[in-house]
């Protein structure tokens, strides 16, 4: 395995680092993982997630990775421009993946990113069909008639919930924001959420068009109240027939950030497994 820090662009360029897998190891010559940026955490990811995905699919499933920072964040100087964030995104993520076309001949790519970096993949993958496959972590999904009963019904079944409701309204006790429990600065804690999500039939024809592009999906959810069963993806965008297409893996333990270790490692080597599958189907 080597790795290299690599500046894409000649002014204000994107800074990036590439791994790549040994030359006898490597089993899909043609193809790149491209890493995004979480929020504003630079490309090490949270925990140092991206590293550590980066470098097992390399080493474990013989496939070159890319993590770079997108302009304004990390090691890449912010660009003037009248583009959104959400628009600039797609246009370096492709940016990204013409520099490697013609540095490295790569030809298809696989967009990994956790929630806002899943966004951008999404985004990009609609733009651009040299994306082949997408790995989101607690991507875009809604809330489904099955979720409401499974997250709420509980909760209004419970005295105890509603003793600390009525404590809270009276003053008595203080809830507690995620940023104080965690120790993390309220401005890097990224949660999921429905505020800022497209709706929903938009997302669903956006997945029904990749769908029928054959666009080969992995999503991951963790442990929150918006994804609460295993096919709620599934659920939620009905009618369209992924078929094999998607895989979803359900971590209803893990954090969002994957702060314990053991969650950590699970998760990794799941992603490696499935990109090493699918690496290795015929005419990959």
């Amino acid at each position: 395995m080597r790795e290299q820090v690599v500046m894409v662009g000649d002014d204000l360029p994107l800074i990036g680092v590439l791994c790549e897998p040994d030359t006898e190891q490597n089993a899909a010559p043609k193809v790149a993982v491209i890493l995004l940026n979480s929020g504003v955490i630079h490309r090490v990811g949270s925990c140092r997630l991206s590293v550590t995905l980066a470098r097992s699919l390399s080493e474990h499933a013989g496939i070159a990775t890319f993590r770079f920072d997108f302009s304004g964040i990390g090691d890449s100087d912010a660009r003037r421009g009248t583009l959104t964030a959400a628009q600039a995104a797609v246009d370096e993520v492709q940016e990204v993946m013409d520099y490697l076309s013609r540095w490295k001949q790569y030809d298809r790519f696989i967009l990994y990113g956790l929630c806002s970096g899943d966004f951008a993949s999404y985004r990009t993958a609609l733009s651009d069909s040299r994306v082949m496959a997408t790995i989101q972590l607690d991507g875009y999904c809604y809330m489904t008639w099955k979720s409401y009963v499974i997250n709420y019904a509980p909760k209004l079944l419970s005295l105890s919930r509603w003793a600390q409701f009525i404590l809270r309204k009276l003053g008595v006790r203080k809830q507690k924001k995620g940023a104080e429990v965690s120790g993390i600065e309220e401005r890097y804690f990224e949660v999921p959420g429905f505020a800022g999500y497209p709706p929903r039939e938009e997302v669903r024809e956006g997945l029904q068009q990749l769908n029928e592009r054959g666009l080969r999906m992995l999503y991951v959810f963790f442990g929150n109240e918006y994804y609460v069963y295993q096919r709620q993806f599934v659920d939620c965008f009905k009618p369209v027939a992924f078929g094999d297409n998607l895989t979803i893996i359900h971590r209803p333990h893990a954090t969002h950030i994957l702060s314990e270790p053991e969650d950590r490692a699970s998760v990794v080597e799941s992603i490696t497994r499935w990109t090493r599958q699918l690496i290795h189907q015929p005419g990959v």
